[in-house]
């Protein structure tokens, strides 16, 4: 006990008195309390300040804790409550008096590889539940593996490495992952990832850990030990100890794949092998034979651990949320001699030995039995085989998974396969892994291949080629248009595809199609109607001209143009030009045979200007200089003469 620490003596939120100080770590403290309200005994978790300081760190450790509060498993540290109090953050959790699997490593140096079986399988039996519950740990180390005075296993420290990764962003606080870089794993390092793998590899680490007494990647910093994670393999365990079982072995490489895509899905899947590795385990490797041989610098005897015995609920449906119980007795009662017990152990005599063995011999056989149901149920029985549905429409793929048990869930995500697009195209986890029942089976659906064949789009309209693009199921932001000067091209055609026609597109790149502009009609109103005309049909268009009067055009002027300057033409196209013929004209009477005073009153009242010529005196106009039509204000001159001409009139 601590009696300088602040907090012991003190009570939290009214409620949490606190006894003593029992541990301290890199992120909290542990103290033991008692709840005033409930009158029981508890753990108090009390974080340091530097975190409780952070208030993204706060927010997320309290969303942490009732998630963890939640989970609800035998071998599971159980979560009863969370506040603050005074600047103070803290969990209220179950006390578990004994000792951490650190502590029993550092007095027996190592296990042999059934004892570590045994430890492993309450560890992984919590972490899948864990798993199944959409949670993650973060951070399997022997540190948080907690061992009960009668020999129980539990995890702790669920949550709490999550809320710290989030709001340091991994490695970015110093001494942060100062204690578990042994153990990350490398997508942790490279990446900043978590999932269910990363525990996967944690537990193939710690398996490691207690087979050989030390961890397999050493260093003077945390960032050696990480940069060992991420480019070397963790050595197989049997380099150190020559009788390993190779069966052994394969469990620790396979959870410490360094690509994740390799290891065991979950930790129920990693347990279904251990549970198979430990049932076919030799005699040898359970303790029956001669001891394995020591570790440098670990020589310690190695713990003697049973058989897990499944309480409450038996071997069948239900076992896998049993506590697994394991005994940490003291070194090996047997001696060295082939006499059987030591003189010196209680109960040495022949007789007693007799009747030990009887004993011994019928509950092996009890356990036996129990350890095989368990198995059975563990390493098969609660499993479900995802069923092979790549192929097959996704209401058909649900219902197949359905079926087994298993829940199906379609992701929004499309991939890219060789089935047929709208079918299923990839499952995870893959069919043929094992699964308990109600875990989900992810569906992705097919866009079909990644790479098609271009097709042929030379001569076609740019619009119709981009919509059958989209329909072969390239994004419109990777079709890109380049527009270019082809007079012999309609306009808005294509010229050419990048990648060309019959050749490999592919739907994550870029098509490029060379599209003709045409011909830009110029402007040419304004011009003398020739010039016009030469201009056009120079740049291969034709040309037609419609005359049309106009007041403010000057006759034999371009007045307008159609299509009008800026349009786009292939080349032969028609462009009509109107041409000015002048002011529109006044139709001009006749007034040939009038009088003189008559036809000049009438020619001025038309709008003309008159001009009159009289011969001898002549009042009758026999001749008008102009006729049919003329321009308002024209000059007309109207000759008279003494007598008319009539065409009739022989004279």
């Amino acid at each position: 006990m601590t009696t300088s620490d602040p907090l012991v003596g003190a009570t939290l939120d009214q409620r949490y008195f606190v006894e003593s100080r029992i541990a301290g770590g890199g992120m909290a403290t542990v103290y033991v309390a008692h709840d005033l309200r409930l009158d029981r005994r508890l753990a108090l978790k009390v974080m340091h300040p530097s975190l409780a300081q952070d208030p993204t760190f706060v927010q997320r450790f309290i969303n942490e804790a009732h998630s963890v509060a939640k989970l609800s498993h035998p071998n599971v540290v159980q979560v009863f409550d969370q506040g603050e109090d005074r600047g103070h953050v803290f969990l209220a959790m179950e006390y578990v008096p004994g000792r951490t699997l650190r502590a029993l490593l550092n007095e027996r140096g190592r296990l042999n590889a059934h004892d570590a079986l045994n430890v492993m399988a309450p560890v992984l039996a919590a972490l899948g539940a864990a798993h199944q519950a959409g949670m993650v740990h973060r951070d399997i180390k022997p540190e948080n593996v907690l061992i009960t005075e009668d020999g129980r296993i539990k995890v702790a420290d669920f949550g709490l490495a999550r809320a710290v990764e989030q709001s340091t962003q991994g490695l970015t606080r110093t001494g942060t992952l100062m204690g578990t870089a042994a153990y990350l794993a490398p997508e942790q390092i490279e990446r900043g990832t978590a999932d269910a793998r990363t525990d996967v590899y944690a537990a193939g680490i710690m398996l490691y850990e207690l087979l050989t007494g030390g961890q397999p990647h050493t260093g003077e910093t945390p960032i050696a030990i990480a940069y060992q994670h991420v480019n070397e393999d963790v050595p197989r365990p049997s380099h150190f100890l020559p009788g390993l079982p190779p069966e052994v072995d394969g469990l620790v490489t396979k959870a410490t794949e360094r690509d994740p895509r390799y290891r065991p899905g979950n930790a129920g899947q990693f347990l279904a092998k251990v549970l198979e590795v430990l049932h076919r385990l030799p005699e040898a490797a359970r303790g029956g034979g001669a001891p394995l041989p020591p570790v440098a610098p670990a020589a310690a005897a190695t713990a003697s651990v049973t058989a897990p015995q499944l309480i409450a609920g038996g071997a069948g449906p239900g076992t896998e949320n049993a506590t697994m119980i394991v005994s940490m007795g003291p070194s090996d009662p047997y001696d060295d001699e082939d006499d059987g017990y030591r003189d010196d152990y209680p109960g040495g005599g022949p007789a007693e030995r007799r009747r030990r063995g009887i004993l011994l011999g019928a509950g092996a056989a009890a356990l036996a039995l129990v350890v095989l149901a368990a198995g059975w149920w563990f390493l098969l029985g609660r499993f479900e085989e995802v069923p092979e549905v790549v192929g097959a429409e996704q209401e058909a793929a649900c219902a197949q998974v359905r079926d087994a048990g298993l829940k199906c869930l379609v992701a929004d995500e499309q991939v890219y396969s060789g089935e047929a697009a709208g079918t299923v195209g990839e499952v995870e986890p893959a069919a043929g892994e094992r699964l308990t029942p109600g875990e989900e089976v992810t569906l992705h659906l097919s866009k079909g291949p990644q790479e098609i064949e271009m097709p042929e789009f030379e001569g076609e309209d740019i619009s119709n080629a981009l919509k059958k693009m989209e329909e072969l199921g390239f994004a419109p932001e990777s079709l890109e248009q380049n527009v270019v000067d082809a007079a012999d091209v309609p306009p808005g055609q294509v010229i050419s595809t990048d990648p060309p026609a019959g050749e490999a597109a592919d739907r994550e790149s870029t098509v490029t199609f060379e599209v003709s502009r045409g011909i830009d009609v110029p402007a040419v109103s304004g011009q003398e109607a020739e010039d016009a005309r030469r201009t056009l049909e120079d740049l291969g268009l034709t040309v037609s001209i419609v005359d049309a009067e106009s007041d403010s055009v000057d006759e034999g002027l371009v007045i307008s143009q159609n299509p009008d300057t800026g349009t786009t033409l292939s080349a032969g196209s028609e462009v009509e030009l109107t041409v000015s013929t002048g002011p529109p004209g006044v139709e001009i009477p006749d007034v040939v045979g009038m009088n003189f005073r008559e036809a000049r009153e009438e020619l001025e009242e038309a709008g003309f200007d008159v001009k009159v010529d009289r011969i001898l005196g002549g009042r009758i106009v026999s001749n008008q200089s102009h006729t049919g039509k003329a321009p308002e204000g024209t000059e007309i001159t109207i000759t008279a003469t003494p007598f008319s001409f009539d065409e009739d009139d022989d004279d």
